[in-house]
């Protein structure tokens, strides 16, 4: 009959410790609505981020160094 006792005052404990997790979890739910909507709010302000370019000589140094690495996999491949 112990054994039973404490078997059910354990389920007593964790009934009560899911419904504090569950509560907890409603109120993040909540925040994360709150939030979300505050960041729609902003955006429908006209708020948008910009699009970062890169210049010609960004794309062309990028480019030579790609050729190189290309010309240096091509000359590894020939001599392997």
């Amino acid at each position: 009959m112990k054994l039973l006792a404490a078997l059910q005052k354990e389920a007593r404990k964790l009934t009560k410790v899911k419904a504090d997790v569950e509560r907890q979890l409603n109120a993040i739910g909540a925040a994360v609505k709150a939030f979300g909507s505050t960041l729609a709010a902003e955006s429908a302000n006209g708020r948008k981020k910009t699009k970062r370019h890169m210049s010609a000589s960004a794309k062309a140094r990028i480019a030579k160094a790609q050729r190189a690495r290309w010309a240096k996999a091509r000359a590894a491949k020939k001599t392997a």
